[in-house]
């Protein structure tokens, strides 16, 4: 699964990150700045007077793959009579 993981500077100096799924892996560096850009001007992520995404930082496209260890299939759960 892709995800993209956007990193902002809070007003606090902290950096935050938000991740979201199932995106568009095809975005441009442009697309995603600009999308950035309107995340942190809309400030609706603010509490006690905390910015939390007030400055865009980086974003990366994040790539996650899942390797079973052991087990199979979860037989399914037949109900109670």
């Amino acid at each position: 699964m892709k995800s993209l993981e956007l990193s902002f500077k809070g007003s606090d100096l902290r950096i935050k990150h938000l991740r979201l799924k199932y995106v568009n892996a095809e975005l441009t560096a442009e697309q995603v700045a600009g999308l950035m850009k309107q995340i942190a001007d809309a400030k609706m992520f603010v509490k006690n007077d905390v910015d939390f995404y007030a400055t865009p930082v980086s974003a990366d496209i994040v790539e996650t793959t899942k390797t079973n260890l052991m087990g199979g299939t979860v037989a399914p759960v037949t109900p109670a009579a």
